[in-house]
This record gives C-alpha cells, structure tokens and sequence, in this order.
C-alpha cells in the first residue's frame, strides 16, 4: 500500500472519479464518517495499545511511550522511549518525527527533503 499510495495523484474522488462516471447512484444513509486525510484523523480512527499509541509495524518496541503514531517498516527494529505525542514515521530513506500537534508543518518538510535531498527520499 504505501509503495502505491505514494504513486497515487493527490486528487479527490469526486474530482478524479466521480465526475467521470456515468454509472453513479445516490442513497440516503446514516452511518459514520471520518476522512483520513490527516495523521490526526487516522490516530482517531485506529485501534490504540495500552498506551494510547497507534503502531504499524511489527518491529516496534516502546517504553515509557504514549499517544503516538508509528509507522515504521519492517526492515528493521525501532526502539522508542519516552515519547509522548508524536508522529513517527519513515518514507523510502527518510525519517521523520515530530509532535502531533505540528502535524501541519509536515507538507513544508516533505518539500525542503525534496529541495534539499532529492525527490528519491520522499
């Protein structure tokens, strides 16, 4: 998934999809709705440890570790201690952390790594 959705052109499904079909149906429901659209949103939406954290990936290992979002591969083990409130999370070459509620200046690092590192690592 992550190989793919970072090839996926950052359109909405309306605009990408929808206006496109012709085949479309509309019915009235009541049911939830979150767009994950931010690391916020998706640590709302995902199942926690005892912690209060969020973790993809198997090899993760915390301590003294809380309400974070870790999304790690498997390539290789992850020690984490003493976090609280933190974005975890590794793309290509390139790791980043940062708090949660700076999650907002995330776009700007993904363009100064493209910048100053090359779009490889992002």
């Amino acid at each position: 998934i992550n190989k793919i959705y970072s090839e996926c052109q950052g359109i909405s499904i309306d605009y990408g999809i929808m206006e496109k079909a012709n085949n479309v149906f509309v019915l009235t429901a009541d049911f939830g709705w979150s767009d994950l659209g931010s690391w916020g949103s998706l640590y709302d939406n995902k199942d926690k440890d005892e912690a209060g954290n969020v973790i993809n990936g198997e090899n993760v290992l915390t301590y003294d570790t809380k309400n974070c979002i870790i999304n790690l591969n498997n390539e290789k083990v992850a020690v984490l201690q003493g976090l609280d409130g933190y974005i975890i999370a590794e793309s290509n070459d390139t790791l980043m952390v940062c708090r949660k509620e700076d999650e907002q200046q995330i776009k700007q690092f993904v363009t100064d790594v493209r910048i100053q590192k090359g779009d490889s690592l992002v």
